[in-house]
């Protein structure tokens, strides 16, 4: 886990859904949302924390989706 208390984006950001990487890419620095969220701790297949409240990418995450991001239909 990172700082943020997100899994490894290694584990999640490939094999997320379009629908959560577009929201994702939008705004890098936004707070993740309830279902975004709840979908990459279950691709990552664990449970999120209690008390994970605002999420926020690291800029780590951030720079790696930026080297990852294909067109996205």
């Amino acid at each position: 886990m990172n700082n943020n208390g997100l899994p490894p984006i290694e584990r999640w950001w490939p094999p997320l859904d379009v629908t959560f990487k577009h929201e994702i890419l939008a705004d890098l620095d936004a707070q993740l949302s309830p279902a975004a969220l709840a979908a990459v701790y279950a691709l990552a297949g664990t449970a999120p924390p209690a008390d994970s409240g605002a999420v926020r990418l690291s800029s780590g995450e951030q720079s790696y989706i930026r080297t990852q991001v294909e067109a996205v239909d």
